[in-house]
């Protein structure tokens, strides 16, 4: 792969990221997700929003690659993938904690 398009695959990732982590609901679902798997039911309750919505979320944050997803029966059941989204739901996590111990 040249130099060009390897540039242009990281900078449309970069975009993916950006755009994933420029919600707050969606930044709530990996910090949720940072404590363990859930079902898409579980994660919607948890953070407030309808099913549809979390729905929603997660294919954006599934789209650049932060978690991923396993059909167990009739749900689905999420996860963070990978080093970079761990470590982003427990800095979410963190800063929430110390914002709210304040």
């Amino acid at each position: 792969m040249d130099k060009r398009k390897t540039k242009d695959l990281l900078y449309e990732q970069v975009a993916r990221i950006g755009k994933a982590v420029s919600s707050p609901k969606r930044l709530e679902l990996l910090e949720i997700l940072a404590q363990g798997e859930k079902t898409v039911d579980a994660l919607a309750a948890e953070a407030g929003i309808d099913i549809k919505l979390a729905s929603a979320h997660l294919k954006v944050l599934k789209e650049a690659r932060l978690v991923e997803a396993q059909r167990d029966g009739r749900f689905i059941a999420y996860r963070l993938s990978g080093r970079t989204s761990a470590r982003c739901g427990s800095t979410c996590a963190r800063w929430r904690k110390n914002t709210w111990s304040s």
